[in-house]
Order: C-alpha cells, then sequence, then structure tokens
C-alpha cells in the first residue's frame, strides 16, 4: 500500500494506476458519506462518481502538501451539498433505509424487532432532514465518519467554534425531536478537552 504523499504525488500525475488505488482506498467512505448526506442509493452513487471525476480534473492543480483525507471530504460535501440544493426529490424513490430494512426481513428478524428498528430509522431519517444542509454534513463527519472537529472545520473552512458551536446546536435540535435516549452527546474526550 503506498503512502499518501506518494497517492498525492500519482493523482497530480494524473497515473492511471494511483489513481485507481486511490479509488479502491476512499470510494467507500465517499459512498457512505454522500448517502448519509443525500438520503438515496442512486443518488449517493451519482454524487461518489462526480467526487472522482472532479478529483481526476483538478489533481494537476493539487498541492504535494494536501492531507488526502481533508481534501477527498471537502469535494464530497461540497458535491453533497450542491446535489442538495440542485436536486428535485421524487416522492417513491427507494431509500437506503429501505433497502437496510429489507435486508433485515430477509435475515429473519422477527416483526416485533423489525417494527420497532423501522420507526427508530424513520425517527431519525426525518431528524436528520430537519437539520439544515451544513448542520447535517458536521454532525455525520463527526459521528459517523467519526473525523476530528479541526478536519471538520478545514474540509468546510469552517472556524473551529463555529463546527463545535454548531455540533452543539444539532445535537440540541435532535433531541428535541428524538429524545435523549436515543441521541446522546459525546462526552468530551481527549481531543475535545485539547482543542478547548
Amino acid at each position: 500500500m503506498r503512502s499518501e504523499r506518494d497517492l498525492v504525488r500519482g493523482i497530480k500525475q494524473r497515473d492511471p494506476g494511483i489513481f485507481e488505488e486511490f479509488v479502491r482506498r476512499y470510494q467507500q467512505r465517499i459512498y457512505f458519506t454522500a448517502l448519509r448526506l443525500v438520503g438515496g442509493r442512486d443518488d449517493a452513487l451519482d454524487v461518489a462518481q462526480e467526487v472522482f471525476l472532479k478529483m481526476w480534473r483538478f489533481a494537476p492543480q493539487l498541492s504535494e502538501t494536501v492531507m488526502l483525507e481533508r481534501w477527498v471530504y471537502r469535494v464530497a460535501v461540497n458535491t453533497c451539498l450542491d446535489r442538495l440544493r440542485h436536486r428535485i426529490v421524487h416522492e417513491n424513490r427507494v431509500t437506503h433505509d429501505n433497502l437496510i430494512l429489507l435486508s433485515l426481513v430477509e435475515q429473519g428478524m422477527n416483526p416485533r424487532d423489525y417494527a420497532k428498528k423501522a420507526e427508530e430509522l424513520n425517527q431519525v431519517k426525518n431528524a436528520l432532514a430537519e437539520l439544515t444542509d451544513r448542520q447535517r454534513a458536521i454532525f455525520i463527519l463527526r459521528h459517523f465518519q467519526n473525523l476530528k472537529i479541526q478536519d471538520i472545520a478545514e474540509i468546510l473552512a469552517t472556524p473551529v467554534g463555529t463546527v463545535k458551536a454548531t455540533l452543539h446546536q444539532t445535537f440540541l435540535k435532535l433531541r428535541g425531536i428524538l429524545g435523549i435516549s436515543i441521541v446522546e452527546e459525546r462526552q468530551p474526550d481527549e481531543e475535545n478537552v485539547a482543542e478547548m
């Protein structure tokens, strides 16, 4: 496996083999980030493809000192936000949540547990839909992708304090919608303590 520096150099030179390795390394992360931000499987696949096309197009302009993971998430989040701004919502679209629930039925989950899981997923989906695009992006990067506050700030070109404040507001909003039993704010960890 190549180092991040070797990947950056190869991407910058548009080396097809290195770019293919880069795609393999990041495609799942980009897809799942897009899936959580745009909501639909097809949209997420389209976004992931668009992200890699943008990266290929702008590769020669890439700085050799870029932090690859931050660049990937920055392009992915911005592409998702663009998609959300311009997307026409289709009522009868199959969502990722529907596919998860279908797989649970196929795995033999009993009807009571299935109904409970379906209700929880629906509550979370509805709650996330009530967030602003920026709140949803920050929440997903922090709690689904486990990125550090500093990394999120750099990805979104936003001050660290703004990211922290947005996360706090997002938790308050989600707690109001879902209740404390479903959404628990992370306790301060070493990273948060170091950032304060």
